[in-house]
């Protein structure tokens, strides 16, 4: 990037026009923010989750408005849903320049990593850790062979913030963390970067443990400096930027969008 250039050729930098954009769990929440807002820059965008009843809907939103989007059903947590996601976007023609991992799930609190069992330990890192890394694995191949791309990792600050009742769930996103940087560095030397949203509580389905438990929500806000949760549109610009030539000079980057809950 030439560091000459105006502010007007600086805002064009965060246009996606051209470019090809795959949201997994983009059926609502941070997801769609996301999938919404990367179509109105110009990508034509994938939307992908487990139901496509609910990603078809969200599709023909985005074209209502003008957007070219597409609408495949696939479960993260299973390696053959992903080869069958990937191979449906190469019979569609399309190669994909940016990937964001969304998809996530937050488990059903436990009184304590002691009763965690096996198949919610599974659950959880199949979606969170396994997918991501599986899918990452096989576009990055595909961006390899281009020399170019962008990878984005919606992360949380539980993966930093210890919370054993939610213990799965944050040893998952820290292997999202370290993940994204492993990564970064494997799939830097071709061109393609790949960062992470270190994500606090947001207002999203997910959120709501914790935005509809008074206790909870007074004890996370006494630790946000802005006193608010945050909103999906926050994370889908963040996304924006990391995703599009503004941030060409960063990768392995874990970026906070937390109210400033890790200050």
């Amino acid at each position: 990037m030439n560091p000459n250039v105006t502010l007007n050729e600086r805002t064009q930098e965060k246009s996606l026009a051209g470019k090809v954009a795959l949201i997994t769990g983009a059926s609502r929440g941070i997801g769609l923010a996301i999938a919404e807002l990367f179509a109105q820059q110009g990508a034509e965008v994938i939307l992908c989750s487990r139901k496509l009843e609910s990603l078809e809907e969200a599709a023909q939103g985005i074209r209502a408005k003008g957007g070219k989007a597409h609408a495949i059903a696939a479960h993260m947590g299973k390696l053959e849903d992903i080869q069958q996601l990937v191979s449906r976007i190469e019979a569609l023609g399309l190669d994909v320049d940016i990937l964001v991992n969304n998809a996530g799930i937050s488990p059903p609190h436990v009184e304590s990593l002691t009763d965690t069992t096996e198949a919610l330990w599974d659950k959880v890192m199949d979606v969170n850790l396994k997918g991501p890394f599986f899918l990452t694995a096989a576009i990055g191949k595909r961006m390899i062979a281009r020399g170019t791309g962008a990878v984005v990792n919606i992360s949380t600050t539980s993966a930093l913030m210890a919370q054993p009742e939610i213990g799965a769930y944050c040893i998952s996103k820290a292997g999202l963390n370290s993940l994204t940087r492993c990564f970064a560095r494997e799939l830097g030397p071709h061109g393609i970067r790949v960062n992470a949203i270190s994500c606090g509580v947001i207002q999203t389905a997910m959120g709501d443990h914790t935005t509809n438990d008074p206790q909870r929500f007074a004890d996370m806000m006494k630790i946000n400096p802005l006193k608010r949760v945050g909103q999906p549109e926050e994370v889908a610009q963040t996304a924006l930027y990391l995703a599009s030539e503004a941030s060409s000079y960063s990768t392995g980057l874990i970026l906070q969008v937390d109210g400033g809950v890790l200050a």
